[in-house]
């Protein structure tokens, strides 16, 4: 199995995700001759959740890893953890002013991996994503999340405009990010129940993501590029919303 989407690699995210999901572990994979602590530490934790272990060679992780550091451990996933539109609407019920970040389109999994952990450092009760406007889940959302994914309550949804909708028949708020507006996100209130909408990283909000959205705000730019990266900006905003709050 080589499969990107399909793999955990590096030591951190290993050990997230033995220590949260094991049943979801297909396999551990550690390079031959390994040696150091910590790698011994997730063969044993492997060991103590009966999950199968076999020394490879590195040369073969890194072929599975590509493009990120697998530092001699490579998990194989069944699946990563999201939860449904249902478990949501059952969630929600328990939440007081909750705050949740929507993201609309996010295509780099990069860049869904660190609003993931900047969601997560912030406290966000939610994180919502489209199930095909989204890059999908996958090793490097997982690494790039510092295993943020793991703990995170991430809803997968299949119409973002519609869930928003039903959101603030909820008595939420919704508020957009666009670089083509003029209020700056620091006149929002978000202290109620707020959602908080941020778009791709080529076209920001989809049109009727904006029109479901009851206010949109914008970041000033005071040098000369035109926008910030969308994960930069999201935590921007996430965390003028604590200030808020706090």
């Amino acid at each position: 199995m080589s499969n990107e989407s399909n793999i955990v690699c590096g030591i951190h995210s290993a050990k997230s995700f033995l220590a949260t999901q094991p049943d979801k572990i297909r396999r551990v994979l550690v390079a031959e001759n390994y040696h150091g602590a910590k790698l011994h530490e997730i063969v044993s934790l492997a060991k103590q959740n009966r999950i199968q272990t076999k020394s490879v060679p590195r040369s073969l992780l890194d072929r599975m890893a590509t493009n990120v550091a697998h530092q001699g451990v490579v998990l194989e996933i069944r699946s990563f953890r999201s939860y449904s539109e249902t478990e949501f609407d059952e969630a929600i019920e328990q939440w007081t002013n909750p705050l949740i970040l929507a993201l609309d389109s996010i295509q780099d999994p990069r860049n869904l991996g660190a609003c993931l952990r900047t969601a997560e450092a912030a406290g966000v009760q939610a994180v919502i994503v489209g199930k095909n406007r989204s890059a999908p889940l996958s090793g490097v959302v997982h690494k790039t999340s510092a295993g943020a994914l793991d703990s995170i309550f991430l809803v997968e949804v299949s119409n973002l405009v519609r869930t928003l909708s039903r959101l603030k028949q909820r008595g939420c708020w919704v508020v957009g990010a666009s670089d083509r507006v003029d209020q700056q996100y620091t006149k929002a209130d978000y202290r109620e129940s707020t959602v908080l909408v941020v778009g791709g990283e080529a076209k920001g909000l989809r049109r009727l993501t904006a029109e479901m959205c009851d206010q949109i705000v914008s970041i000033p730019m005071y040098g000369s590029v035109p926008s910030l990266n969308v994960a930069v900006a999201t935590g921007i905003l996430l965390y003028e919303a604590k200030r808020q709050r706090t």
